[in-house]
């Protein structure tokens, strides 16, 4: 097993960049999920540690070997792609084998081939369709179809390119399962990519968030949830996003509070916001909740959607829209309703509206 590391890795197609002098460190037996938003550079990365895509600038490692010109066979990596990409025509069987065929110089002996792929099959739930062909199996078989034939190459590095996108709801989270188990089972390292924040908060040991070819913030996915490093992770991580409204900085008997043009709000600490400072304050929808107190904003309820186990109130406070997340048994409120709204100091978030950079 190997580590994969970026170092200051920028890849150009002509004057359009796609990923931005990326400094990246994904360590040995890691679960590491690149997200981020379409076209954003995420594949790109995974595709230059395929060796699919040369690198412009910067070092890119597996292990301890530096593989910026290293053909992709050569790497010990195996990829897993949207597309199960699987040979109609041969059975189970033969599409798992087929990596340990077609690689002349490490072919593997009939015995050996037959022990990994019958292993694969296994840990996959796959024995009982050996003998079929791809045609006659569901979406959800022939993706681990597809994740067998990159296990019995017994790879370095595991590269997985969105490969639940064509499943159903109810297939994606099976297999996630089946995924985080595998790892478990494995210890491989793995660098999956998706635009699925739930796929990324669910499977990863850590995530690392892209935007426009640039690594935004890194870390495991709670501390990425909790503490946003920019008011781009806050929108992009969490369902529904983090609520964002414009105030400014003040100190009421030494304690810091934001004021909005349609109240204010206690914050557990400013940081380095100074008294005056305009800033961008976050909540999540779960620090924010119905009641009155001595700092509170005011806001009329736009609509509620019910969604069994929870409900989401849409509030508009001035010309924004907040979401509050409630449990069913709560009081409800009505569609039209004024309403005061209180929050949690510490799930209070304070970022700078330029930079929009973290600041508490």
């Amino acid at each position: 097993m190997s580590g994969v590391t970026f170092d200051h890795v920028t890849k150009s197609f002509g004057d359009v960049t796609a990923v931005d002098s990326m400094t990246l460190e994904i360590l040995d037996g890691e679960f590491m999920v690149l997200l981020g938003p379409s076209g954003c550079g995420k594949s790109t990365a995974l595709r230059m540690i395929a060796g699919l895509e040369e690198i412009t600038s910067g070092l890119l490692t597996i292990g301890d070997r530096v593989v910026n010109h290293v053909a992709p066979r050569d790497r010990d990596i195996a990829m897993v792609f949207q597309s199960y990409a699987l040979y109609p025509h041969m059975t189970v069987r033969r599409n798992i084998e087929s990596p340990l065929v077609a690689n002349r110089s490490a072919r593997v002996a009939t015995d050996e081939r037959r022990h990994r792929v019958e292993e694969a099959a296994e840990v996959l739930g796959l024995t009982p369709y050996l003998d079929r062909k791809p045609g006659a199996l569901s979406g959800g078989q022939r993706q681990r179809v597809a994740l067998a034939r990159a296990i019995v190459r017994r790879p370095e590095v595991f590269l997985m390119d969105e490969p639940l996108s064509n499943l159903d709801a109810k297939l994606r989270t099976q297999t996630r399962l089946e995924l985080v188990e595998l790892h478990r089972r494995l210890g491989t390292t793995i660098v999956y990519v998706t635009h699925d924040q739930v796929e990324a908060m669910t499977m990863a040991d850590r995530i690392a968030i892209i935007s426009d070819g640039r690594l935004q913030q890194v870390g495991p996915p709670q501390a990425v949830y909790d503490r946003p490093a920019n008011l781009f992770v806050a929108g992009f991580v969490g369902s529904p996003p983090m609520n964002t409204l414009a105030g400014t900085v003040t100190f009421v008997g030494g304690e810091p509070i934001v004021t909005t043009g349609h109240g204010s709000l206690p914050v557990a600490s400013a940081g380095s916001a100074q008294e005056g400072r305009d800033v961008v304050v976050g909540i999540r929808s779960e620090h924010l909740r119905v009641g009155d107190g001595a700092t509170h904003l005011d806001g009329v309820v736009e609509t509620v959607e019910l969604l069994g186990h929870e409900r989401h109130v849409v509030v508009r406070v001035g010309e924004s829209l907040v979401v509050i997340r409630q449990p069913t048994d709560s009081p409800a409120v009505a569609v039209g309703a004024s309403i005061p709204l209180a929050a949690e100091p510490s799930g209070v978030h304070l970022f700078d509206p330029t930079s929009t950079e973290r600041l508490n």
